[in-house]
């Protein structure tokens, strides 16, 4: 069984198209193929009988297909309860191959490996990375040729196309439907499907009393990517324009948020994962086109969409790891405080691979310093030779005692390896 997983609108369903398309252009008659989305509202109220319903009408069509073997693909099946269980016998019972789509991540981490241990290949889906974005845009860069030390060499056209294309991918982001839209309308579009992602995922599927407190702890949320968010103040805020919540509803809502896939928490890089306090965890949005439908301020906020793309490609890059491969680091370091956005690692054994801070720009002396210094602590603490500043669009090798730390423009950091 093959499981792709993400935010509502990524592109799930295209992927099992692709995947059909795939298997007609190889010789498999249509018969033998079963698509069905489980997000038509006709189908509600969901319930356990609904799959073997679909199964035996689908056979009723076309009976010979059973010996033959078939293909079933079932899209946001995570609105039909019991569905692992049934799926897990179909695939002991019958000759058939499945895909399946959730806009849910404990498809991934509880119903999934439960049922389909060592049975199932799962793929998370992303709104398009950087390149992706980039070749959306017409422009492919799969022919850059490469110097002596793996980095690619641009020309000064198509450099200018990459700086062009990021100041576009910082604002409007990387879902596809919006790409043709103007501002306005794109900003609705994202809100929008915020806001249907909220009530099918979120309200919905857990029977959230206060639907208004959890949309406005979302527009907060994700206004927020880039950004501690204090549950606490949150709390007291909301309270204060009457809406009634607590801190605990509120750290419900946001792994609710989490599993939907409209944002990440990153907590500190830590041995103990369970101590890390909830009440003040730093988040990021899905996309930083989402981020900036919700902020109030969007142009002055370059930095928070710099970093929430800086993390996302992080994030995609680390795939179905396990919790802690991506954190953040703060510490304490001869009197000083230091804070380092990004440590790629294993936080379990206390094994860093690399630093990484997000700066729009090194311009600033004092910023310059105190962005340095604490990749320098950082890799004294941990032993590491390297760190990476991203910058909007500033390249630098900076020699430190501790090694080197690379100032690297975010139009080549992002780019896909």
């Amino acid at each position: 069984m093959r499981t792709i997983v993400g935010v509502r609108r990524c592109g799930k369903t295209y992927r099992l198209f692709q995947e059909m398309r795939a298997l007609r252009d190889a010789g498999v008659s249509e018969d033998r193929m079963l698509y069905f989305n489980f997000e038509d509202e006709r189908l509600k109220p969901f319930t356990p009988q609904l799959l073997q319903d679909v199964i035996d009408s689908y056979f009723e069509l076309y009976p010979d297909v059973r010996e033959q073997g078939v293909y079933l693909f079932f899209d946001e099946i995570q609105e039909v309860p019991d569905w692992g269980m049934f799926l897990r016998r179909l695939v002991d019972t019958m000759n058939v191959t499945m895909y399946v789509t959730g806009s849910s991540s404990k498809m991934l981490s509880r119903e999934v490996a439960t049922e389909f241990r060592g049975r199932s290949l799962p793929r998370e889906l992303f709104p398009m990375s950087f390149s992706e974005y980039m070749r959306f845009h017409g422009v492919d860069l799969s022919g850059v040729p490469v110097d002596m030390n793996g980095r690619r060499t641009f020309t000064s056209g198509e450099i200018a196309h990459l700086k062009h294309g990021l100041d576009g991918y910082l604002e409007r982001g990387g879902f596809i439907t919006v790409q043709g839209l103007g501002v306005p309308d794109a900003v609705a579009l994202l809100q929008e499907y915020a806001n249907r992602t909220l009530a099918s995922d979120v309200i919905d599927r857990y029977g959230i009393r206060n639907p208004v407190a959890a949309s406005a702890f979302l527009t907060q949320a994700l206004a927020s990517s880039g950004r501690e968010l204090s549950v606490n103040k949150t709390a007291n805020m909301l309270t204060s324009r009457g809406l009634r919540v607590s801190r605990g509803s509120l750290s419900a809502l946001l792994d609710y948020y989490e599993e939907a896939y409209l944002l990440f928490q990153v907590n500190e890089f830590s041995r103990a994962l369970a101590d890390n306090t909830r009440s003040s965890a730093k988040v990021y949005a899905i996309d930083q086109g989402m981020f900036n439908a919700f902020s109030k301020a969007s142009a002055l906020e370059r930095g928070q969409r710099l970093e929430t793309a800086v993390f996302l490609k992080l994030r995609r890059d680390a795939r179905l790891v396990r919790n802690g491969s991506v954190s953040r680091l703060l510490f304490q370091d001869g009197g000083n405080r230091h804070e380092v956005d990004f440590v790629v690692g294993d936080a379990i054994a206390m094994d860093v691979y690399h630093l990484i801070q997000v700066c729009w720009a090194l311009d600033d002396e004092k910023t310059r310093t105190r962005e340095i210094r604490a990749l320098q602590a950082a890799m004294r603490r941990f032993r590491v030779d390297s760190g990476v500043i991203v910058t909007a669009d500033y390249e630098e090798r900076i020699e430190v005692p501790e090694g080197s730390i690379d100032a690297i423009p975010a139009w080549r950091w992002l780019l896909d390896a």
